[in-house]
């Protein structure tokens, strides 16, 4: 069940993230997962390091935000502003991104492998993430042919997918 935070909170958690950045001793890393965030305004926010798993960020607005290290996972993206965001090495494992509004392509492959889980790509800074693992596209590949070389199905399904994911770059995909 999502927790209903209102600005007053959001405030007050940001306020203590943002000390707790700036010095771990004071200040509290910001816990907002499972937070109902819907249409929240956190454009430029440093949210680096925080924890908005399973949050519900439906048209949130995150563009400029700073969402290094941030655990997104299974958090709910769609039509949320992302442009110019840093999802830099951020959990986005089964986030949906559906209509999100991002300045890089994202491309998101659901029900997959062995946890039929989703696996993002970006296209722009050739990233994969898959549950809590991230790397390029030739790293998974060989992750993939690794992990699964006793196990055909999944390494069709994920070998499909890198199929596509290179497809979708040699297109054009990349700006």
């Amino acid at each position: 069940m999502l927790k209903k935070i209102t600005k007053d909170e959001l405030k007050q958690i940001l306020d203590n993230h943002k000390l707790w950045l700036e010095d771990n001793s004071k200040g509290k890393r910001a816990d907002l997962s499972f937070a109902d965030l819907h249409s929240a305004d956190l454009h430029s926010a440093d949210l680096s390091g925080i924890d908005l798993r399973s949050a519900d960020l439906r048209f949130a607005n995150l563009s400029s935000a700073n969402l290094s290290y941030a655990d997104l996972r299974s958090a709910n993206l769609s039509s949320a502003d992302l442009s110019s965001a840093n999802l830099s090495s951020a959990k986005l494992g089964d986030a949906y991104l559906c209509f999100a509004n991002l300045d890089k392509q994202y491309i998101q492959i659901s029900c997959i492998g062995s946890r039929k889980g989703t696996t993002t790509y970006c296209v722009d800074d050739d990233i994969i993430y898959c549950g809590c693992w991230t790397g390029t596209l030739k790293e998974f590949e060989k992750r993939v042919k690794e992990t699964h070389k006793n196990n055909e199905q999944y390494l069709k399904e994920y070998l499909g997918a890198i199929r596509y994911f290179k497809s979708i770059s040699m297109k054009g995909g990349k700006r």
